[in-house]
């Protein structure tokens, strides 16, 4: 069970390329001011500077146009990313990707994790995304733009906008495609759909690490190496209408008796 990269190295390399350029520059300008804003205690100055280029990012990503919720002030967004609690999640959430893995279709984390249980990472993940919903956008209330800014600030994992969710279920994937993904609370399933995917990421990294730093190696964008959420979130987002003869990824289902997001 899990992913299976049914493209070849150029396929990916081909994927990362012809992803849209400014999207890419949005990500790794964010990504920069993260890591400083990540490294230490929450100090204004680098809340300041993440605020501006995060904004900026989410709204050449689409926030305030048609439906989508709009993004606060600058100033709003800095004094909410110095709450002490966001930022230890954010902190917390950054570390994690190296730490996950699947044993037995079971989630574990791996010794040193920020985490001491999985159930822990699950409730800081669905709280920072709360938490970033109320610091940074106006009136939200689906999970699109919360997970955007995580993916942002922490690469962990994909953001579920309309192409990721086409992409995810192009592989295979069930239950995540759907016009409203709203903020989950508590442990439901769409709580779990969220909480389980870094887990499938890691796995498939773990089989085809080679693979996928070879592809972006060769391609134009060889700062993604390490950076692997963002790199999945790139290939589902490339994978939406593309048929399943031709994907770029595959789900490999459980038993008919047991839901993916089941372990």
């Amino acid at each position: 069970m899990g992913f299976r990269i049914a493209g070849d190295t150029a396929a990916l390399t081909q994927a990362i390329n012809t992803f849209n350029a400014q999207y890419h520059r949005d990500y790794f300008s964010v990504r920069r001011h993260a890591a400083a804003y990540l490294a230490g205690s929450p100090a204004l100055p680098h809340a300041q500077q993440l605020a501006v280029h995060l904004s900026g990012a989410l709204e050449s990503w689409g926030a305030g146009k048609r439906l989508a919720p709009s993004c606060r002030t600058v100033d709003a967004a800095a004094q909410a990313l110095c709450n002490p609690a966001l930022h230890a999640r954010l902190q917390e959430l950054a570390q994690s990707f190296p730490y996950l893995e699947v044993i037995e279709r079971k989630r574990h984390l791996k010794e040193g994790a920020p985490f001491p249980t999985v159930e822990q990472f699950d409730r800081a993940l669905i709280a920072a995304l709360g938490m970033l919903a109320d610091a940074l956008l106006v009136n939200n209330t689906n999970v699109t733009y919360p997970m955007k800014a995580l993916l942002l600030i922490t690469g962990l994992m994909p953001a579920y906008d309309s192409q990721v969710k086409g992409g995810l279920a192009i592989a295979g994937v069930a239950g995540i495609n759907k016009t409203r993904y709203l903020l989950p609370t508590g442990n439901g399933a769409d709580t779990m759909k969220i909480c389980v995917l870094p887990f499938h990421i890691a796995e498939s990294v773990k089989h085809s690490r080679v693979l996928f730093d070879t592809a972006i190696e060769n391609s134009l964008y060889p700062e993604l190496k390490g950076e692997y959420g963002r790199l999945f979130d790139i290939l589902f987002f490339m994978q939406r209408g593309r048929c399943k003869k031709t994907a770029l990824i595959e789900f490999c289902a459980p038993t008919p008796l047991r839901r993916w997001y089941d372990m």
